[in-house]
């Protein structure tokens, strides 16, 4: 679904929960993106958009569906990915050897302010790239 408001753009998107997701969100996000003539954040949203999709599909389990919620208002875009877990996203020691868990480290890097807030079945966590 995809809504206009006076000011700016957003939309809503239910994804599947499983591998397809992070594919799924990316496609999403550079069409709705390049459609509202807001694409000069492109490559750093659909880098964030990814890592958070596949972080919440790796460590959600099954509990229910992913919701990803994008808004632009002016210059600032926002991003909401809503799951059915209350697991917090992590951004971990890293290690030069590991070869994951960088995820939460490039979202931290690429957008201006994120955030986690609960809700009743679950989590939402947002970003902000400027």
């Amino acid at each position: 679904m995809v809504a206009v408001r006076d000011k700016g753009w957003s939309a809503n998107v239910d994804l599947p929960f499983d591998a397809r997701a992070a594919g799924a969100a990316r496609e999403v996000l550079r069409g709705l993106l390049l459609a509202w003539g807001h694409d000069r954040q492109t490559d750093d949203a659909v880098l964030v958009v990814s890592e958070l999709v596949t972080n919440a599909v790796q460590h959600a389990g099954e509990r229910g569906q992913l919701r990803l919620a994008l808004r632009v208002t002016g210059e600032v875009l926002r991003l909401e990915l809503a799951d059915g877990s209350s697991v917090q996203p992590v951004a971990r020691e890293i290690v030069d050897s590991d070869e994951r868990g960088r995820g939460m480290h490039i979202v931290d890097q690429l957008t201006a302010r994120w955030g986690v807030e609960t809700h009743g079945d679950g989590k939402r966590v947002w970003v902000e790239l400027d």
